[in-house]
């Protein structure tokens, strides 16, 4: 019998056709097509209600979906969290969800243990290496952190799990633009050095420009690609 496990990947990456899904009766997103390659830092904008968080749900297995395609890595990726993430894709959600009365290294421990990591040390080291800011707040309480500085817990936490692909549900809401450009910079650079692919939703279009590859919009349901280097095309995302 031929399982999941058994199927070897193809290094393709996510790759979406004509996806479906919503709440109950309420249909958010329709015919979605959207595809992020191996290492590739796509950024996706639009407005509240767009679907932005819903389409990491729908990634990460958290609601259910049909579509036409719906592959990681040339194989299917099953409506299932723990699968998912089994797979090397991790979600960063938006309002970052530390658990505020542990320590920052007690999160990075549960990041690890989520992901399956085995050897926690190395994979922690690693991380650290890359993002060094939080190694004086490793034994601080999550809950006491400034909002930027558990932001960068957050996807620090994502990383320790070796993901794949990393995806980051609204990194700059709430925090100041010093924050953000800091942030967003170490989570690109850590994500190129490792070879991590990237989805990245924001409602903060100058950041996205700024740092991604591509940058698709969402609209009446669907993701329409935005060209970068036309300046009109580019301000018409903003609303």
């Amino acid at each position: 019998m031929t399982t999941e496990a058994a199927s070897a990947p193809t290094g393709r990456g996510l790759e979406i056709e004509n996806a479906v899904v919503g709440y109950g009766k309420a249909t958010v997103l329709h015919g979605l097509t959207l595809s992020v390659a191996p290492g590739e830092i796509v950024g996706v904008a639009g407005p509240n209600g767009a679907g932005k968080s819903t389409l990491l749900k729908m990634i990460s297995g958290l609601l259910p979906r049909t579509a036409d395609r719906f592959d990681f890595d040339g194989v299917p990726l099953k409506r299932d969290p723990v699968a998912v993430v089994g797979r090397g894709v991790v979600h960063v959600p938006e309002g970052r969800l530390m658990f505020a009365n542990l320590t920052v290294e007690e999160n990075l421990k549960i990041g690890a243990i989520g992901g399956g990591v085995k050897d926690y040390r190395a994979s922690r080291d690693r991380v650290l290496d890359l993002l060094p800011a939080i190694v004086p707040m490793l034994e601080r309480r999550a809950g006491l952190l400034s909002g930027g500085q558990q932001q960068q817990v957050a996807i620090d936490r994502g990383l320790i799990a070796n993901p794949t692909l990393l995806m980051v549900d609204e990194l700059s809401l709430g925090l100041s633009p010093t924050a953000v450009a800091s942030i967003s910079a170490s989570t690109v650079a850590s994500c190129r050095e490792l070879g991590t692919g990237l989805l990245w939703v924001d409602q903060n279009v100058t950041i996205l420009a700024k740092h991604c590859d591509r940058l698709v919009l969402l609209r009446d349901g669907v993701a329409e690609p935005v060209d970068m280097s036309d300046r009109e095309a580019l301000g018409s995302v903003y609303f």
